[in-house]
């Protein structure tokens, strides 16, 4: 058996759909921070340390990301994919898949805020596979690097800055309270349904391309007919008529 194959026995993780050399990559990033030598001990510690799989598990998967990541893909959701889903639907369901350390799903939480949009008329969820991500994402603590898309009129109005630490922000309770963070595994569950807008940022970049096709069509069965998938600046869905999908936008994609 080879070690992608022990090491997500080990983990509960199924690494067949991430590509190979991502997942050595990775490894031996982790494996050079706590100075061991070979696979096989890595394997060990992965097997009779606990706090070494959460490490394993928090390195291996994609955990960063900023506010207003790629600005003007998030001008065009707010001046135009928000407001036609609101004028058509009146409540919408919005789920950013993983989510990383929070920041894209507050920042539609902003958006949404700033556009005087009632609470009652959405619902943000965020969901990623690394249970200590979701912890700090719900803290809603961030560098001050995190932060440098936001406009300093709203780093002002939704974030306190951490006395103690000058260069950290956190958001103000309204903003985390309007987020639910849930641990989720893409690849092996099956998804709600009833959703108009997913986020999938950065993550398909990652994936092999037999896995990149099977978690668009997954996305694509939960998505409300007229609604969007919103991918990284990078990541495109080749011949999306496929997935009965048009590319409407850079990283827009909405279901017909």
């Amino acid at each position: 058996m080879e070690f992608k194959d022990e090491a997500a026995e080990l983990l509960n993780l199924n690494l067949d759909g991430y590509k190979l050399k991502r997942v050595e990559r990775r490894t031996k990033s982790l494996m050079r921070r706590h100075d061991i030598d070979d696979f096989d001990e890595c394997l060990e510690k992965l097997e009779r340390d606990s706090e070494f799989r959460a490490a394993y598990l928090n390195h291996f998967t994609i955990n960063t990301s900023e506010f207003y990541r790629n600005p003007d893909s998030f001008e065009y959701l707010e001046e135009k994919i928000l407001p036609e889903l609101l004028e058509e639907h009146g409540s919408i369901n919005i789920w950013s898949a993983p989510c990383s350390n929070g920041s894209e799903p507050y920042t539609l939480a902003i958006i949404l805020n700033e556009m005087g949009v009632k609470k009652r008329n959405y619902s943000i969820l965020a969901s990623d596979i690394d249970p200590e991500i979701l912890e700090k994402a719900a803290e809603g603590i961030y560098p001050e690097k995190a932060l440098k898309n936001v406009p300093d009129e709203l780093i002002d109005k939704y974030f306190n800055q951490i006395s103690d630490e000058r260069d950290s922000h956190q958001l103000k309770k309204k903003i985390r309270n309007e987020v639910e963070f849930k641990k989720m595994d893409l690849i092996n569950k099956g998804f709600q349904n009833d959703w108009h807008l997913i986020l999938s940022r950065n993550f398909f970049i990652y994936l092999t391309k037999d896995l990149k096709q099977e978690l668009t069509q997954k996305f694509v069965d939960v998505l409300n007919p007229g609604c969007y998938l919103f991918l990284g600046n990078t990541e495109f869905i080749f011949n999306p008529n496929k997935f009965n999908l048009e590319k409407v936008q850079m990283s827009f994609y909405q279901k017909n």
